[in-house]
């Protein structure tokens, strides 16, 4: 499993704080909001690690009039919406926060040096890849600095994905590891971080 690559989609739009990934996806194979990806950057020298924050599904020609006609008592409506949401694929934009980004050296838990191009692939994270990526609890620092994100929900849902990679015997501590962390760095704003820690 933690060999095995899944493409979420292109990049529509980036910048340096994230991207936009044009995607066509089975309803079952839509990624999850607090998901990790990565999209190479540097002409192949790093990769960009993202989060995804934002899921959204568009519709198109056929969805439209689909919407518009079908009713219950549309002969086969039960099957007609299974047909559309477990085999058709839908058009899907999904935004994408960077965290860090990772070179010959390692990981690096900042703002990128460069976004991803338009039309690179994003590929999911593996087991393995998330479980190094979130060894640190820096990648909460980078989306509680950006302000276009809804990081008081990303964070406890990248948390969760990150303790259920651990062993049993590692996830209690690893989350109390991680709310000290974001307890120094928000001490400033307590009902913010009681908020935050709640959603653990």
């Amino acid at each position: 499993m933690d060999t095995q690559r899944v493409i979420i989609g292109n990049v529509l739009r980036s910048d340096i704080r994230g991207f936009v990934v044009a995607s066509r996806l089975r309803e079952p194979e839509v990624p999850t909001f607090g998901s990790f990806v990565r999209a190479e950057i540097q002409q192949g020298q790093a990769e960009l690690i993202g989060l995804i924050y934002d899921i959204r599904l568009q519709d198109d020609p056929f969805l439209r009039n689909l919407a518009a006609t079908l009713t219950p008592d549309t002969p086969r409506y039960q099957e007609i919406i299974r047909d559309q949401q477990e085999n058709r694929a839908i058009p899907v934009e999904i935004a994408v926060a960077a965290v860090g980004y990772r070179d010959a050296r390692g990981y690096h838990y900042s703002l990128p040096p460069q976004p991803p191009m338009v039309l690179f692939r994003i590929v999911a994270c593996t087991a393995d890849e998330v479980r190094q990526i979130t060894a640190r609890p820096d990648f909460m620092r980078t989306l509680l600095e950006n302000r276009d994100v809804p990081a008081d929900e990303l964070i406890p849902a990248a948390l969760r994905t990150a303790a259920l990679l651990r062993s049993e015997s590692e996830r209690d501590g690893y989350l109390v590891s991680a709310g000290r962390y974001l307890a120094r760095l928000m001490g400033r704003d307590p009902i913010r971080l009681e908020s935050l820690l709640r959603r653990l």
